[in-house]
């Protein structure tokens, strides 16, 4: 196995660990997880203000779960008619199973109530993890690894790669901003979804770099 392959793998175990941690903090209701959730919202809502709140209500329309749907079928349809089978798989498996499934799964499981802090848009729901962050990862994460794969001119790569970039960077704190999730929720999102996205490229990819036909 490659150097690369297994900082990756180590790295996704690490992840893991993380989420692992800040699951049973929540569970237990550690003081020390109450005083980063209070950290966090410190750092990333202050100061509201009307431009910031007009960007971040925008931003978060990405990570919604029917448009996440519709774009991962829309594109599957796509890689079907391409013969891209692997890329079909990879997206219907990461966006459906793990960033659809997965997540409401542990919502249900964990129970956490959303913040008791003024509220920038409406939400329902279990707060734990932080679903928008889950399809921010898995979604935007999986088109990076597959324009790496398909994409053969560099410069429309680079493009794509870093504005999928900031949506998964951008997204995540739309949900602290907007007062409908705790920081450690967007954490354990990205945590799990970042673990999810390199097993699943490497029980589906290998890693390898794939043939751009």
């Amino acid at each position: 196995m490659k150097t690369a392959v297994k900082i990756q793998l180590s790295c996704a175990f690490l992840a893991l660990l993380i989420f692992i941690l800040i699951t049973f903090g929540v569970v237990v209701d550690s003081t020390w997880l109450a005083h980063f959730d209070t950290w966090g919202f410190s750092l990333v809502r202050e100061p509201l203000s009307p431009n910031r709140t007009w960007f971040f209500k925008n931003v978060t329309r990405a990570g919604n779960e029917k448009w996440s749907l519709v774009l991962m079928f829309t594109l599957a349809i796509l890689f079907i008619f391409q013969k891209k089978l692997r890329a079909t798989c990879f997206l219907l498996i990461n966006v459906g199973v793990f960033g659809y499934v997965f997540a409401n799964l542990f919502k249900y499981l964990i129970h956490r109530p959303r913040p008791h802090i003024v509220h920038l848009i409406q939400a329902s729901g279990f707060s734990f993890p932080s679903g928008h962050t889950m399809n921010a990862v898995l979604l935007y994460g999986s088109l990076i690894i597959l324009a790496n794969y398909y994409l053969a001119n560099d410069g429309l790569r680079f493009a794509v790669n870093s504005f999928l970039g900031v949506i998964i960077v951008a997204l995540p704190l739309s949900r602290i901003y907007l007062g409908v999730h705790y920081p450690s929720d967007v954490v354990a999102g990205y945590c799990l979804g970042y673990a999810m996205l390199v097993f699943s490229n490497f029980f589906i990819f290998k890693f390898n770099q794939l043939k751009r036909s």
